[in-house]
Parts: structure tokens; C-alpha cells; sequence
């Protein structure tokens, strides 16, 4: 049988950085998933002299997710706690990854989804609530279980899937005969780079794509 997969929030201090502030690994996968795309139509153009222009500026049309899921430290389940201290400390770690703002940037962090192919189209997002409800606790008053409620709304990160610089983050889609190795090289110069991608896109092998589907290439230090 194989490893079920887990739903992640990486955390990142903006949408160019190859630097990871952290991640949160669920222990119980959420069940559902609300996603609304809001629908403004595209906005009118003018020349540099205000004359109309010929075409309309396309707008950014943010998703906004909302899921549910719980933390359960009462032994009913088996399953690790994205923190092992408790339930009250994987919330305070969820929250230092998701809410609280960057001493440098004053905002708080850009969150990436990672769980299969779910959010393969996504693109970077802030976390713009934030609810939990412990809802059980042990007779000294410890949180055994939580039930959380996080949504996470898109940001306008321009991403430009023809530019070639390996300091920008790159979502090219999947074309036939493509394998990570060859994405590695094309995108970095160097093959070496191809568990990178497989390990941020969830893939279990070299070939594990799907034609026509996006994939995440992040920013790399070398």
C-alpha cells in the first residue's frame, strides 16, 4: 500500500525567495476544499494621451481557499502532530508559519500548497483567516484536540512562464517526453536539480507528469 500523501503549507519570505521559512505538514487531511474565483471582467485600457486603448488589461482573478482540519493529541489516532509537543504548539506553529508578519517585510508570509495536484495551478497566497476551536482537553486544561479553519487567498505574483532566469519562480506546463531532469536542465542549466522539483511538486518519479499540467519551479540558490 502506498504512503498516503499530506496535505503541506510552506511558507516563504516573499514570492521570489528560494528560502523557506518553514512548513506545516497536516496530520489528518482535510475533507473538503472551498474554492471561490472571483469574476471582475477585464478593465479598460487607456493610451499614454487617455485615448482608449485598442485591447482591455487583463485582471488578476485571485482564488481564495477555505479548508477545514483537525489536530488530535488524544490517542484515538496514530498520526504525528506537525509539532510533537502538543496541539496547543502545532496551532503557535501555524500561526509563526502563516499570520505572523515578517520583521523585515511587515507582512505576513506568502504560503505555497503542496498535495498532489490539487493546488497545481495555484499560485502563491497569504493566509487571510485564521479559526480554532480546541474542543477537548485533558483534566489539567491542555488542548487534546483542535478544530481549525484556515483560508488562504491568492496574490498578484507576477510569474513569467517564458522568462528564463533560475532566480524566478516558473510554472511552464507539461509538454510531451517531458521528465523532471530534462525540466532540471532546461530551467537550471544542471540536471542535479531534479529532486528539488520532484520534492516541492510531490512527485514519486522522474516521469510522474501529467501533460498539460503545471509545474512549480521555485527560485534555486546555487
Amino acid at each position: 500500500m502506498s504512503e498516503v500523501s499530506k496535505l503541506k503549507i510552506v511558507a516563504y519570505k516573499d514570492t521570489t525567495s528560494s528560502k523557506r521559512i518553514g512548513e506545516f505538514v497536516m496530520q489528518l487531511n482535510p475533507i473538503d476544499i472551498s474554492v471561490v474565483r472571483s469574476v471582475d471582467p477585464p478593465k479598460d485600457s487607456s493610451n499614454s494621451d487617455g485615448s482608449p486603448a485598442s485591447s482591455q488589461t487583463e485582471t488578476f482573478r485571485p482564488a481564495k481557499y477555505t479548508f477545514k482540519f483537525t489536530l488530535d493529541n488524544t490517542g484515538a489516532i496514530s498520526l504525528s502532530l506537525p509539532n510533537k509537543s502538543g496541539v496547543a504548539e502545532s496551532v503557535k506553529m501555524l500561526e509563526e508559519l502563516t499570520v505572523v508578519p515578517n520583521n523585515e517585510t511587515h507582512q505576513n508570509p506568502y504560503v505555497y500548497l503542496y498535495w498532489g495536484n490539487t493546488f497545481q495551478d495555484s499560485y502563491f497566497g497569504q493566509v487571510t483567516a485564521l479559526k480554532y476551536d480546541y474542543n477537548f482537553f485533558s483534566i489539567s486544561g491542555t488542548p487534546l484536540r483542535a478544530a481549525i479553519t484556515l483560508t488562504i487567498t491568492e496574490v498578484n505574483a507576477v510569474i513569467d512562464r517564458t522568462f528564463q532566469s533560475p532566480d524566478i519562480t516558473k510554472m511552464p506546463l507539461v509538454k510531451d517526453k517531458d521528465n523532471i531532469v530534462k525540466l532540471s536542465l532546461d530551467s537550471y542549466d544542471d540536471k542535479k536539480y531534479y529532486i528539488r522539483i520532484a520534492e516541492v511538486n510531490n512527485l514519486a518519479s522522474i516521469r510522474d507528469l501529467k501533460k498539460g499540467s503545471s509545474v512549480f519551479l521555485p527560485p534555486i540558490e546555487k
